[in-house]
């Protein structure tokens, strides 16, 4: 029974057990389980359309598939970003106007925002924003003591990480450095969007999020009143953007409100990843000491002029000369990566996909119907034993290493988004990857993480949630997970640094 019509050339039709709402309930109440079923169960379906009620969405489950739908103009996250602004970002009617009013013949608002993410490519602008932000994580690790210190963990390093990545972009004078509460306050903004999106009155339902975004506001508009965006120390990244901004009009408060989408983006993915990638670590004494092996290579040691041992890391060697620290990163991001990768189809649009066996090489086309959503969720295309064999829910960290296989690796590198594709591909990737392997290489040269009873850390359960591009811990272990840190025996006395981009730009 269906309540939309179909056309013979869409995706085919996966029915849910109960008529009509039984795919809706399952996603309810199953969430981001609902999705990995659904990979699970159809591994023959490169695509199909799932019946919501009175609507309809197509899920994308071919890595080839996604590829393509990824270069499709036609399939667009725009819309989506239209539509959720107001309410889950807080824009005022200024920039709203300008998202629902774009220019007939020119470029949109929207589009003219691409143009500063150029910052973040390769090059000295990102040098500089890594070396910032390694400058703080070595503060950060070089606090430290020889002795072990019980951590509240995941707050500790979303704290210390948090204030790092602000840093390095907004500069000193930032909100989240002046007024250390702010970081509480954008990680319940974080915690509560999906309830600012989908609640009536967010102010009263949501109290948390929406007093948490309020607060962000109100101090990014006054750093923006105060001047502060074009400090020395800000990044090349904000400036640009606050030139388009001004080109566009907008006045400084719509401006400070803009920019809180870059706090938010900035450090609520990168920041649950490294949390990730050390439990991973320090999970496996193995890999520990196979990494502190790789690792040895890579680091340079060296005298300071007052005699104290300093240990730098040149973060541009890693992709090199550390592929286990890399593989790990990546298996890391297999593991956890839970984006659904949603697009809406703003014009009739046909994609074709030929199966893997299929001897005549012909492809199947079909037929995506203006005005319906798109998912292509990272937990099918990361978890598909075709792809990635029987041992797809075991942590590999080998999984990623290059071993001459050219069609596995292919098929792999094609199921493997964790920053997205096409239009959309992250441009923070380059820095996120710096800042976490970074950190990562330093602490596991140089310190040991256990448990408070002296024993090796376990991998914490991770969060169902539909929102969330990287799952995070649970809340209980968000908040009350201890872990005891210390130097290494025979580290303790080192200082430790980074050097980013080529060598030329250090901290």
């Amino acid at each position: 029974m269906l309540l939309f019509r179909h056309d013979a050339q869409e995706p085919p039709i996966l029915s849910p057990r109960i008529p009509i709402i039984g795919h809706l309930i399952n996603m309810i109440c199953y969430k981001q389980d609902f999705y990995h079923q659904l990979g699970q169960h159809n591994p023959d379906l490169p695509i199909f359309t799932l019946p919501l009620g009175l609507g309809k969405m197509y899920i994308i489950t071919s890595p080839a598939l996604v590829q393509a739908a990824m270069r499709k103009k036609s399939l667009s996250f725009e819309p989506l970003t239209v539509a959720f602004a107001e309410r889950m970002v807080g824009f005022g009617p200024n920039i709203m106007d300008l998202m629902h009013h774009p220019p007939a013949n020119s470029e949109s608002w929207l589009n003219a925002q691409h143009k500063p993410y150029d910052m973040l490519a390769p090059g000295a602008a990102l040098n500089d924003m890594n070396a910032r932000v390694l400058n703080s994580v070595a503060d950060i690790i070089n606090s430290v003591g020889p002795e072990f210190e019980t951590k509240q963990f995941y707050i500790w390093l979303r704290n210390s990480f948090t204030r790092a990545t602000t840093g390095a972009l907004f500069g000193a004078q930032n909100p989240l450095t002046e007024d250390p509460k702010l970081n509480d306050s954008l990680w319940d903004y974080e915690g509560g969007q999906a309830d600012l999106l989908m609640k009536p009155f967010p102010s009263l339902t949501a109290r948390k999020p929406f007093q948490g975004r309020a607060a962000l506001q109100e101090a990014l508009r006054a750093y923006f009143r105060a001047g502060h965006d074009q400090d020395s120390d800000v990044s090349l990244v904000i400036k640009g953007r606050v030139e388009v901004n001004k080109k566009w009009g907008l006045p400084i408060d719509d401006i400070a409100d803009h920019e809180l989408g870059m706090l938010f983006v900035s450090v609520t993915n990168a920041i649950p990843t490294l949390f990730w990638m050390i439990f991973y670590v320090f999970h496996d004494s193995q890999l520990v000491a196979d990494l502190q092996n790789e690792l040895l290579g890579c680091v340079e040691e060296m005298e300071d002029s007052n005699g104290q041992r300093e240990c730098i890391f040149s973060v541009a060697k890693f992709s090199a000369e550390c592929p286990l620290l890399v593989s790990t990163y990546q298996e890391v991001m297999r593991m956890t990566n839970r984006q659904l990768g949603t697009r809406t189809v703003i014009e009739d649009t046909y994609l074709s996909h030929s199966s893997v066996g299929d001897a005549a090489g012909t492809p199947t086309t079909y037929l995506l119907k203006k005005g319906t959503h798109i998912q292509m969720p990272s937990i099918i295309t990361a978890y598909a034993p075709a792809t990635w064999g029987e041992d797809v829910h075991n942590f590999d960290p080998r999984r990623f290493i290059t071993t001459g296989e050219r069609e596995k690796e292919r098929q792999q590198n094609r199921a493997f988004n964790p920053f997205g594709g096409g239009k959309h591909l992250c441009p923070g990737r380059h820095f996120a990857y710096a800042e976490i392997l970074g950190a990562v290489a330093a602490l596991v040269l140089g310190f040991e993480i256990v448990t408070p009873e002296g024993g090796q850390v376990s991998v914490p359960p991770m969060n169902n949630s539909l929102v969330e591009a990287v799952g995070k811990p649970l809340s209980d272990v968000q908040q009350n997970l201890l872990v005891n840190i210390r130097r290494r025996p025979g580290w303790e006395g080192v200082k430790w640094r980074f050097v980013a981009g080529n060598g030329t730009t250090d901290t």
